[in-house]
């Protein structure tokens, strides 16, 4: 079972021979205990699903009417357009504009007066200027993106063209129309892999429910049954499953993005977290929170980390003045480290490297 947040620092503190925190101040701990994870998961990350889609809605312009966009022939605008900020791209006299406003299926309202009648147009993504192109820019905080898959399940080579902008190494033609008005839909969705730090959560109960409904494409849900006022802190992730006959199983799992501190009674609304959810969930569905994403091994190596660099941290305080331990009391602190061969750095270095798995070279299709 994995251990938690408060095992980990009982422990920690155990190894010292402090189990009083009164040398070593359980505060302290904490962000020795934060800032180790983080440098473990640079060798070995969370990796985090998320699923994006391709846009690439083409068509003409009816009637040139000023800062609009008229297609009476395709009818294949969206509510959400202006919502999502997606890009239009006037490829007759390549001239760009954004959506400002949804009209119904065959008008869209623009940023600037961009088409006339009979012109060709291209949707884009938010921010993007191609069809190959993803927006990441609402995701968290991330280390980087392992993978990219288009269809799912076809890795693709890829080229983070900026922060917020991912481009797929495709043909042109692999990008199939994103028209959702067609009799036979083209797939759209893209799954992005994105490397993440891993997460030891400071939670007691891990476990609760929806206290409401929550429509897909929700950021923020309504919860209840946990326990009295803990916070649920930023980056803690959960997932949502399916109790009785409350069938709402996702397969994404969803990162808080907005800390919460519950009423006291278990209950509060976590304001918003990523990615929106998948499909709609409703009242009295599980929501679990992980408890740690940390293998057994990494356990070990992480309590190993903290009682090292807690020593260390320790061994300042003799720096001036002749303490009851006498003289040289902070080489003397080192040399049982490096002498150690559990708390050694460098030996903690090489096993922290030990972790990272290769990257080598692929060759994926471009069609």
């Amino acid at each position: 079972m994995a251990l938690s947040y408060a095992n980990l620092t009982s422990r920690v503190l155990q190894f010292l021979q402090d189990t009083g925190a009164a040398i070593y101040d359980s505060t302290e701990v904490g962000y020795w205990i934060e800032d180790e994870i983080k440098r473990i998961s640079r060798f070995s990350p969370v990796l985090l699903d998320v699923i994006y889609q391709v846009e690439s809605r083409t068509g003409t312009d009816v009637t040139g009417a000023a800062s609009t966009l008229t297609d009476a022939t395709k009818s294949q605008f969206l509510s959400t357009d202006p919502t999502n900020e997606k890009v239009v791209h006037n490829t007759t006299d390549d001239t760009w504009a954004v959506v400002t406003g949804y009209t119904s299926t065959s008008v869209l309202s623009l940023s600037k007066d961009i088409m006339a009648s009979g012109e060709s147009y291209e949707i884009y993504n938010k921010r993007c200027t191609n069809k190959r192109q993803i927006y990441t820019g609402d995701m968290p905080s991330y280390l980087w993106v392992d993978s990219v898959e288009y269809p799912i399940g076809t890795e693709r080579i890829f080229t983070q063209i900026s922060q917020n902008i991912i481009e797929l190494d495709v043909e042109d033609s692999t990008i199939k129309d994103s028209n959702s008005t067609l009799t036979t839909l083209n797939p759209v969705d893209v799954l992005v892999r994105f490397a993440m730090s891993q997460i030891l959560s400071q939670l007691t109960d891990w476990s609760g429910l929806l206290s409401a409904d929550a429509a897909a494409g929700a950021t923020s849900v309504a919860i209840d049954g946990m326990a009295g006022s803990e916070v649920i802190e930023v980056g803690e992730m959960f997932n949502l499953s399916p109790v009785g006959a409350i069938y709402t199983a996702h397969r994404a799992s969803y990162i808080v993005t907005t800390a919460l501190t519950l009423d006291g009674t278990g209950a509060g609304t976590i304001a918003s977290f990523y990615p929106p959810l998948e499909a709609a969930a409703l009242d009295n569905c599980v929501i679990a929170f992980i408890k740690s994403t940390l293998q057994p091994s990494e356990e070990d190596l992480l309590e190993r980390m903290v009682v090292s660099r807690a020593v260390q941290s320790d061994s300042i305080r003799h720096l001036r003045g002749i303490p009851v331990e006498g003289m040289n009391t902070m080489a003397r602190y080192q040399q049982w480290l490096n002498n150690n061969p559990l708390l050694n750095s460098a030996l903690i270095q090489r096993e922290l490297q030990s972790l990272a798995h290769p990257r080598v070279a692929k060759r994926c299709s471009r069609e």
